[in-house]
């Protein structure tokens, strides 16, 4: 709505101005009705500003401010308090502990770096290929290519994927 009313006032304001241009007599009308047009848009961003702040001033005034703020320290206190928090971030150490231990990050890291090399090599047949394969296997390829947050399975199971479809692929190709 606000570009709409823009653009029609710059619609109406450019052959005023046009007009300004030619006749110096006029300048005083068209400058008055750009300064109008001015003063609008800045009534319209200051109503704005002042019912943001209605609003805002409303929601300390009624408590609403006080209450979410504490509401949300009663959650942090409880998920303290219940040891929520502390397993959590224990849990979280153990599982980034064992993901460094087994190798994984390694692996998938080294395996990226490789896969990125072959495809880069072998960008077009690899465009074909997927241009032939459905959103599964591109997303398993996805998957390899970026394995990060995937488990060992999961990356697993997309490497299966993308080596059954371009064993199909080699297949149908020696077919032809």
């Amino acid at each position: 709505m606000k570009r709409i009313a823009l653009i029609l006032a710059l619609i109406l304001a450019l052959p005023v101005a046009g007009l300004a241009e030619a006749a110096p007599a006029q300048t005083s009308s068209a400058d008055e009705f750009l300064n109008n047009l001015s003063k609008t848009w800045d009534s319209f961003v200051h109503m704005a500003e002042d019912a943001g702040q209605s609003v805002s001033d409303w929601a300390a005034e009624s408590g609403l401010t006080e209450w979410a703020e504490g509401a949300a320290n009663d959650i942090a206190a409880w998920a303290d308090e219940s040891g929520l928090t502390e397993w959590a971030q224990s849990t979280l150490s153990e599982i980034t502990d064992l993901i460094d231990k087994s190798g994984i990050s390694e692996w998938a890291q080294e395996n990226a770096e490789k896969l990125q090399a072959f495809i880069d090599e072998n960008s077009p047949a690899i465009e074909a290929w997927l241009k032939q394969a459905d959103q599964e296997v591109s997303d398993a390829l996805n998957m390899l290519i970026n394995p990060e947050g995937h488990t060992q399975a999961e990356i697993r199971q997309a490497f299966e994927t993308v080596t059954d479809s371009l064993s199909e692929a080699g297949g149908l190709a020696d077919a032809k």
